[in-house]
């Protein structure tokens, strides 16, 4: 029976196999009885040779599968104006954030030459990446402004 590990659970492989000199025999034995499922050599193998992104990743614990953002610069940026509004109290809406990436994306550089289209599916997935609930709000797109002011984006 095939089961899939979560991200946590890959994690914690991973900083089980820094705590010193460990097999792959010997850390799928660990790791299988840790978890209470069969975990293979091979799997144990893979998941290593993912570590340093695993260890550097902040995904949700549940997640078993992490997709890395098309434009993490763009993302970047977006994120640290997200945390300015959230500081000064500005509840930020999904158009607001869609509309924000979209200024922000005629100042960063693109990492691929192909058209970014900033859909609900992205704006999903990059509030899931840094763990920003689904909330609403009314507020004026004019933040968008004073935003790009605060930081001068």
């Amino acid at each position: 029976m095939r089961s899939e590990l979560t991200m946590a659970e890959r994690i914690q492989i991973c900083r089980h196999h820094e705590g010193g000199r460990i097999t792959n025999k010997a850390l799928s034995l660990w790791a299988s009885e840790k978890m209470g499922k069969p975990i293979s050599e091979m799997t144990i193998s893979r998941i290593l040779i993912r570590k340093i992104e695993l260890l550097g990743s902040d995904v949700g614990s549940n997640r078993k599968h992490y997709r890395k953002p098309e434009c993490p610069n763009l993302e970047s940026i977006l994120y640290s104006w997200f945390l300015t509004m959230q500081e000064a109290n500005v509840t930020i809406s999904d158009a607001m954030l869609i509309a924000k990436a979209k200024m922000l994306s005629n100042s960063v550089p693109r990492e691929s030459a192909k058209e970014f289209k900033f859909s609900n599916g992205w704006l999903q997935g990059f509030k899931s990446r840094h763990g920003i609930s689904s909330k609403q709000a009314s507020v004026s797109l004019e933040f968008l402004h004073q935003g790009t002011r605060l930081r001068h984006w």
